[in-house]
């Protein structure tokens, strides 16, 4: 190489370098949030999208009980005489509201419990775990204000501590977020996977519109002190597998008198939340303005609890999320049907490309590390759960805040300039760098996903039908 060559490729080394990181600019590191420990799950690092950060609240938490009187005990049914017996059911939920804290206020912890595949015993995995939250128990609520009213379901054998990601993150926007915990599983029963499941089937959907009930009926007592602050007429749902099943019934997807899988709940007590069932079609749910069910169970092959035609009578806008190898309740012959099924309503499908069922959940706990089978009930083999957790962070903000707020700027997050995220297009001249910028339109940043910082938005598609458009009109985009 000559001297003129080695000239001309220092010159180049240093027109890429510049292009690659900054020059002069001091960044400030006196409170650092690493990338792939946080402290909590609904505080996104650094990577995360735009709307994924914190909002501008303080948040409180408390729990309350709900008693539905003469419910089927449907884990006790017996398969001889075809007999249920009756009794009072009570559930607890956690309400996430907008809280005044004062300085040193201890944040909550939350008690999760883990799922033990196949009843399979682990030495020294013990039954729950402590999750660390930012809402501090029974923290005064804010003075004034009306809040949207967010109700969730967590999956099958989980608690709302799993979901603290999600739920605490949107609580700081100004929602107030009741997760219930359904009670999937009682310490210390003696029951097999087969009794417990159906209470599974049976309740997400009846828990989901008891606790709107309840709530409204506070809301309108204006007490306790945080039920003044809902706005029960601007009501959004989520859930997530079981809950996401519960939500989809909730809007309007009643389950199919003839599936194989409705026998599954015995008694035939899935009658009142069928499809054809006049008290279930009439019913009022005005209310509720938005649906976002992750990764939902039941529209998989091995299931079809729901006819494709059940899914056209959702009339309230929905968001799916979906890993696209989804191998529990799957995503062509599952999520991807009730997308373009559910024509009565414009909504949105998120995908994250090589992701399975785990999409929502916090992190493992470190005592989970003591087994496979127990980390993969909370972790995906392919994306980094932080990396999911900021994105759904993300986009459910985009969703409720449009929904539920009013507020038409959130569609620039949600209508992304090209289905997969790979395909967007933000070009770094020599000499800049945008690394640390959110795409807005501006800098060449067009034709990129909003919301992103550059080289942040991969492996993700967006899909969006409107209403009238889906299966019978084609193939989505």
């Amino acid at each position: 190489m000559t001297k003129m060559e080695r000239l001309g490729f220092a010159l180049l080394c240093c027109c890429v370098l510049s292009a690659c990181f900054k020059q002069s600019e001091v960044v400030d590191v006196s409170e650092v949030s690493t990338l792939s420990s946080l402290s909590s799950a609904s505080a996104p690092g650094d990577d995360a999208p735009e709307l994924a950060q914190l909002g501008s609240y303080n948040i409180g938490v408390t729990t309350i009980n709900v008693t539905i009187h003469d419910t089927p005990d449907i884990a006790n049914f017996n398969y001889i005489t075809r007999q249920t017996p009756q009794y009072d059911r009570t559930i607890s939920i956690d309400v996430l509201y907008p809280a005044q804290i004062a300085s040193g206020d201890e944040p909550a912890i939350y008690t999760g419990q883990f799922f033990k595949p196949d009843e399979r015993i682990v030495p020294g995995l013990p039954d729950t775990f402590e999750v660390a939250g930012i809402a501090v128990r029974d923290a005064a609520p804010v003075s004034e204000g009306s809040f949207p009213l967010v109700i969730v379901s967590h999956g099958l054998l989980n608690s709302p501590g799993v979901l603290s990601g999600i739920t605490e993150n949107l609580a700081t926007k100004g929602y107030v977020v009741a997760v219930i915990d359904h009670g999937d599983y009682i310490p210390g029963e003696k029951k097999s996977f087969l009794r417990l499941f159906p209470r599974s089937m049976l309740y997400r959907s009846i828990d989901q519109q008891a606790v709107l009930g309840h709530i409204a009926n506070l809301a309108e007592a204006d007490t306790p002190s945080w039920a003044s602050l809902v706005d029960v007429d601007n009501v959004g749902l989520a859930g997530f597998s079981m809950g996401g099943y519960g939500v989809l019934n909730h809007i309007g997807a009643g389950y199919d008198k003839d599936a194989a899988s409705f026998g599954w709940v015995g008694g035939k007590h899935l009658t009142p939340l069928s499809d054809g069932n006049d008290d279930y079609e009439n019913r009022n749910i005005d209310r509720i303005g938005a649906a976002v069910a992750i990764a939902p169970w039941g529209a998989q092959d091995a299931v079809n609890i729901w006819r494709n035609e059940s899914f056209s009578k959702i009339d309230t806008p929905l968001l799916l999320i979906v890993g696209s190898d989804d191998d529990v309740v799957g995503y062509e012959d599952g999520v991807k049907e009730i997308f373009e099924n559910a024509v009565g309503v414009d909504r949105y499908m998120l995908v994250f490309q090589n992701a399975l069922h785990n999409l929502v959940q916090i992190a493992a706990p470190d005592v989970a590390n003591l087994d496979v089978s127990v980390w993969e009930t909370f972790e995906d083999p392919t994306w980094r759960k932080e990396k999911l957790l900021s994105v759904n962070q993300h986009f459910m903000t985009a969703f409720f805040d449009l929904h539920l707020k009013g507020d038409k700027s959130r569609r620039a997050f949600l209508d992304v300039p090209t289905v997969r995220s790979n395909d967007g297009v933000w070009a770094q001249p020599n000499g800049k760098y945008y690394g640390d910028q959110y795409a807005d339109g501006t800098n060449g940043s067009e034709g990129y996903w909003r919301g992103f910082k550059r080289r942040q938005a991969l492996g993700l598609e967006m899909h969006f039908l409107a209403a009238g458009e889906g299966a019978t009109n084609g193939p989505s985009n």
